[in-house]
């Protein structure tokens, strides 16, 4: 049989997306009948306007779960039917009011077009678009499932795209998004992930699928807004305690309080998830040259637990982590994380001896200042190991990594150098002057390289790079403040998550019963031993005159 091209099988996985849609979408064989006299029941909640004394949260949840019950037992061809002479319901509805109906009409649709074509920059793509930016997200924490559909639909919609009818390009040209290609849907699920969970702190499947077609798109840089965001937590298991946020809809410490098994805004996440999670966000902030961020998500993936030996997501976390250390500091440390596995540190670093060997080899050169010979040979004598990898891209700008720590360290012996020299000493066209120049003024304008280029006269021989003896340059008053107040803002965020885990640690079962562990070993402790004998030993003569008593 023949392989598939990319877009059949983004074809035939939204197929399947339709497909596994929850069975009431496929019910109904019925000809389509007027949904006008449900439409009152369809709009009755939330009450609109907003009644002067709002619901109390045991009131919400009750009349969104009755509508939630009751849209479920509407047949799919009754939904899509619309009103008599009426129009569509999507054109009657308010995503921003009528969230759950608005939500079951679209899918209804996608499932009532599976048969057909549909493309990007069609009525229902827009619809599906525009939904993501407009729906209540406290609704949303009550069809989990459905929305997780509806973002499914979209993605693979992006994926399977290969064209676009031509009645539809100029509303895809307004939307800024480019058909045939997974990056038309990474703005509405970008959306829709923040606009759930603003905080993104708390891992779904979701972020996942992101990650995903940010990396298939090779839009780096629209990532970041969810990429930036620290994962602090995973969906909870929902437990029906008896306190005021027990409801989805309850304002919660975290997002963790909505994001659980019942609210169903995540796929069941496997141990690999959150893995590849953070790889596929470490190879974003390499293309972005965001090194010391790389090196975060790469060590999230290498210290995981493991039972044993490591998985092959933590292998080849290693072989960038060891690339990303080279970019970033010019040396690779002499261990892994201090909570690396013994096991998961001693496998990974065997495996990818060759990534080690390219860094001895990078280091010993800075150290001894030499050229880039050495280190361009080892590159190639390896690159069958870098393309099987598919890290050759990373590992060819090592070299402009040697060059600029190279010519950075040259300040540390030198206070002036002529530019001639340093091209002699770093420049892979030492007799190119002009590059060098334009080099090292890019290296001095990006904040790489504290330095001045002296130009004594036109001819770029007589140029002179002078090193200060200040060593790195500092930052200024205006960039210190914002680096500050960019650090505070972190610490409180995290403080504000640390309070909110000790809050659910305090509440937890486990805690309770870790605490009256705790309580019989110290009373054990502290009793007598000849109480000890009694419990342990043969009972007392007058055992009897005790239970009399009692």
């Amino acid at each position: 049989m023949e392989p598939l091209t990319r877009g059949a099988r983004a074809v035939a996985k939204l197929q399947g997306t339709l497909n596994h849609l929850p069975a009431r979408y496929k019910a109904g064989s019925m000809a389509p009948k007027d949904i006008g006299p449900l439409l009152p029941q369809l709009l009755s909640f939330p009450p609109h306007p907003p009644p002067a004394i709002p619901l109390t949260v045991a009131a919400y949840d009750k009349e969104i779960k009755h509508l939630r019950k009751l849209l479920s037992e509407i047949p799919n061809n009754l939904l899509i039917g619309g009103v008599h002479n009426g129009g569509d319901l999507l054109d009657i509805l308010d995503p921003s009011i009528n969230t759950l109906p608005y939500l079951y009409v679209l899918l209804s649709h996608f499932y009532a077009s599976r048969q057909k074509s549909t493309v990007l920059g069609s009525p229902l793509w827009i619809k599906a678009v525009g939904f993501m930016d407009r729906f209540d997200p406290l609704q949303v924490r009550y069809v989990g499932t459905e929305f997780r559909s509806l973002i499914g639909c979209i993605g693979d919609i992006a994926l399977a795209s290969q064209t676009v009818s031509p009645q539809y390009s100029s509303s895809l040209w307004v939307l800024g998004l480019k058909y045939g290609q997974p990056s038309a849907a990474i703005r509405p699920i970008r959306t829709a992930i923040l606009r759930v969970d603003p905080s993104a702190g708390c891992f779904t499947s979701t972020h996942l699928v992101f990650v995903r077609l940010c990396l298939e798109a090779r839009t780096f840089r629209a990532a970041k807004p969810v990429l930036d965001r620290n994962i602090y937590e995973f969906p909870s298991t929902y437990t029906a305690i008896q306190s005021s946020d027990r409801f989805l809809c309850s304002q919660h410490d975290t997002s963790s309080g909505f994001i659980n098994n019942q609210s169903e805004l995540s796929d069941k996440l496997t141990y690999r998830d959150p893995l590849s999670y953070h790889l596929y966000g470490a190879s974003i902030y390499m293309a972005l040259q965001e090194w010391d961020r790389a090196i975060t998500f790469l060590e999230l993936v290498l210290t995981a637990p493991t039972k044993n030996n490591p998985s092959q997501l933590q292998v080849e976390a290693y072989k960038k982590w060891v690339l990303a250390h080279l970019h970033a500091h010019g040396v690779v440390p002499g261990s892994l994380p201090k909570t690396t596995g013994s096991q998961v540190a001693k496998v990974v670093r065997v495996i990818g001896k060759p990534y080690e060997a390219l860094g001895d080899v990078f280091k010993d050169g800075l150290d001894k200042e030499l050229d880039v010979r050495r280190l361009n040979a080892e590159i190639h004598a390896g690159n069958g190991v870098w393309s099987r990898d598919m890290n050759l891209s990373i590992v060819l700008r090592v070299l402009d990594a040697y060059r600029q720590f190279s010519i950075v360290k040259l300040g540390s012996t030198y206070s002036a150098l002529p530019l001639p020299e340093i091209s002699k000493r770093t420049s892979p066209t030492p007799d190119d002057h002009a590059e060098t120049a334009q080099y090292i003024a890019t290296m001095i304008m990006i904040g790489r390289l504290n330095a001045t280029l002296e130009k004594r006269s036109n001819d770029v021989q007589s140029w002179v790079v002078r090193f200060p003896s200040t060593g790195n340059q500092s930052l200024s008053e205006k960039e210190q403040h914002a680096e500050l107040t960019r650090q505070a803002t972190k610490t409180a965020e995290l403080a504000g998550h640390i309070r909110a885990t000790e809050r659910k640690l305090l509440l937890s079962k486990e805690y309770a019963e870790s605490i009256r562990r705790s309580r019989q070993e110290a009373e054990s402790a502290q009793r007598p031993d000849e109480f000890q004998d009694w419990l342990t030993g043969p009972p007392p003569v007058d055992d009897e005159d005790i239970m009399d008593d009692a």
